[in-house]
């Protein structure tokens, strides 16, 4: 709704993302749903292991190429998540 108010005064939306790959694919698809996107901001607090999470890379050359399957077009990978998981968590059931 923001989105299409902003579009009403011409004005483009550019979507924060300070978050996992998982959270940047969600937010390019946000981007893609709404005529007045501008950018996706990216902010991986400088995290070596960031695009290890999923299996594919996300941001290639400054640009997120969206999917045309359904889903958000990444696929975790679970050992990345399990070696940075917060001391005490566990790892949910794959099933």
């Amino acid at each position: 709704k923001i989105a299409d108010v902003a579009n009403q005064y011409y004005v483009p939306v550019a979507m924060h993302n300070v978050s996992s790959p998982v959270a940047t694919m969600a937010s390019a698809h946000v981007g893609t749903a709404i005529p007045n996107s501008l950018a996706v901001e990216y902010h991986s607090y400088e995290l070596g292991w960031w695009g290890d999470l999923v299996e594919e890379t996300v941001i290639e050359d400054g640009y997120i190429e969206i999917p045309e399957k359904p889903g958000l077009g990444v696929t975790l990978d679970m050992d990345t998540v399990e070696e940075h998981m917060v001391d005490g968590e566990t790892l949910f059931d794959e099933e």
